[in-house]
């Protein structure tokens, strides 16, 4: 059974995600520091599918306790949903947005790479198309932003794609 790494795994799309990974045969590892979500969500999940639920109460800008997850645990993936996610917050706190977002995937990165983990999956955003870009979206849109959140995101796709390049054997997915 493969271990995935789940940030944010007690988030609205987490929880459902590891509901998901649970029912199709992976074992979700849930890291959360609950600022935007409750540790009630893990009876939740336990309640559609009861089994054993590894939760560690980490952020991911935690080097240490990220250490400790990644030493106790053996990840083969991360899906990466952890962040702060409020555009009218980011503009009134835009260095507590980029220490956490940005700066907390780049900690992450640091600790997957010393793990021998090359697979992560991101949960960006449609923000990072900007306003000028018509819509529907697609991939291939050039990216800006308009607000701190925003600018978070392409932010954290850009160092994606950089680690990716930097290590071919990294696999990187943005939605």
């Amino acid at each position: 059974m493969k271990n995935i790494l789940v940030t944010g795994g007690t988030g609205y799309i987490g929880s459902h995600t590891c509901v998901e990974l649970l029912s199709a045969g992976y074992n979700p590892i849930i890291v959360d520091n609950l600022c935007n979500s409750k540790i009630e969500v893990l009876d939740r999940i336990r309640e559609i599918v009861p089994v054993t639920l590894y939760f560690y109460n980490v952020d991911i800008g935690d080097e240490q306790g990220m250490e400790k997850v990644f030493s106790e645990r053996p990840i083969d993936t991360v899906v990466h949903f952890a962040g702060l996610k409020a555009v009218g917050e980011s503009c009134k706190l835009p260095l507590w947005y980029y220490e956490n977002n940005v700066a907390g995937t780049v900690c992450m990165l640091r600790v997957m790479a010393r793990h021998g983990c090359k697979n992560i999956i991101f949960s960006s955003s449609a923000t990072v198309y900007g306003p000028d870009n018509p819509i529907p979206y697609v991939e291939d849109m050039p990216t800006s932003a308009t607000n701190p959140y925003g600018w978070t995101k392409v932010m954290q796709e850009q160092i994606l794609r950089d680690a990716a390049v930097a290590d071919p054997e990294m696999r990187v997915a943005l939605l």
